[in-house]
Parts: C-alpha cells; sequence; structure tokens
C-alpha cells in the first residue's frame, strides 16, 4: 500500500506547475478550489508550482490532505485513459451521452458534436464545439454508441491523439480536451498553444 501511494505521488509533486495540472488534470481545479486557490478565471497562476501558489492560501497540513486528494484522484483519471493515443482522437462515453443529452433536450437527432481548433484564447488556440448536421468532405470522424464526433483536417492534426470529455464540477462544467499536443495551457483550460 505504501508502494502504491508513493507512486500516486509521483504524478503531482510540490514542482508541479498548476498549468501542468490544468493540462493534465482540468477536473483537479475543483480540488484545488475547494481548498482556496484561485483556480477559475484567466487570472490563475498558471505558471506557478503547486506549493508555492498553496502556500498564500493554506498551512502545511492542508496543503499535505490535497496532494493526497490530488494525487489519488490523478492516478484514477491515469487509470481510466487509453493506454495507446489514437491516430486522430478519441472520445469518452461521458461526451457521447452529454451530446445525446443536449440533443433531446433541443428536440432535434442525427446531429454530430463538431470540434475545431481556432486561433484566439489566451495561449494561442481554442477549442470551439458545436452541434453539426452538415458533413464536409475533409472531416475525420470518431463514431462511438452511435454518435459521430467530426473535426476538419487541420483541427485533426490538433488533436491528434488527444481525448475528449465532458466534466462536471462545482466550479465549472463543459467539454474537456485532454490533448498531448498542447505545449501551453489556459487556467480556464479553453486555451492552449
Amino acid at each position: 500500500m505504501k508502494m502504491e501511494t508513493e507512486m500516486k505521488k509521483q504524478l503531482i509533486s510540490n514542482e508541479t506547475t498548476i498549468g501542468e495540472i490544468m493540462l493534465k488534470y482540468p477536473r483537479l481545479a475543483d480540488t484545488m478550489a475547494m481548498r482556496g486557490m484561485a483556480m477559475s478565471g484567466c487570472g490563475t497562476p498558471y505558471q506557478e508550482q503547486l506549493k508555492t501558489a498553496a502556500a498564500a492560501v493554506m498551512n502545511e497540513d492542508d496543503y499535505d490532505k490535497m496532494m493526497e486528494e490530488l494525487n489519488i484522484a490523478a492516478a484514477k483519471i491515469e487509470s481510466e485513459r487509453p493506454k495507446e493515443r489514437p491516430a486522430t482522437f478519441a472520445v469518452t462515453e461521458a461526451a457521447v451521452e452529454k451530446v445525446k443529452e443536449l440533443m433531446k433536450k433541443q428536440g432535434v437527432s442525427g446531429f454530430n458534436l463538431r470540434v475545431e481548433v481556432k486561433p484566439g484564447g489566451c495561449a494561442g488556440y481554442s477549442y470551439e464545439f458545436s452541434l453539426d448536421d452538415e458533413a464536409k468532405t475533409d472531416d475525420i470522424a470518431v463514431e462511438k454508441n452511435g454518435m459521430k464526433v467530426v473535426t476538419n483536417a487541420a483541427s485533426a492534426e490538433a488533436l491528434k491523439g488527444a481525448v475528449i470529455d465532458y466534466v462536471e464540477g462545482l466550479n465549472r462544467s463543459g467539454f474537456k480536451v485532454d490533448n498531448p499536443n498542447a505545449h501551453a495551457v489556459c487556467s480556464c483550460g479553453s486555451s492552449f498553444g
């Protein structure tokens, strides 16, 4: 058990930056926010190391508890990720179910979830999500449980190996992209570079 805990602690350390956490584990923003850390909006100190950022809002005991929670959650997220990244992109069951729910609420069917990478946002690029019932000639599609997630060829290159998910949390809910091609990320998780 001790060895398992030590392995989990290697995922997030004192030196891990807020930006690295947001990039790899966006769901963990809620855990940090519940401990008093500023984790929403573009003002989040994503270049600061976790220990430095936490020192301003919590004592050492609270920090140790948070680190344990973060590493347990990160290990769970890692265990749920595909072991091999696809040549295109993947989509989670949660994302598919949310799209189906949205279509049902809007009284439509036969739409695809379109994901595109657009210039903009504080880190250089942002993700745009929409429901789309038109197929384009350069579309690349991934199908899961009868739902197609489509993107254009240019966006597909930026999404290669990414996993599109839908997460719900106390501070934010929405589609999230776990993208191995992103080298920088805005603290809001909507922008990457």
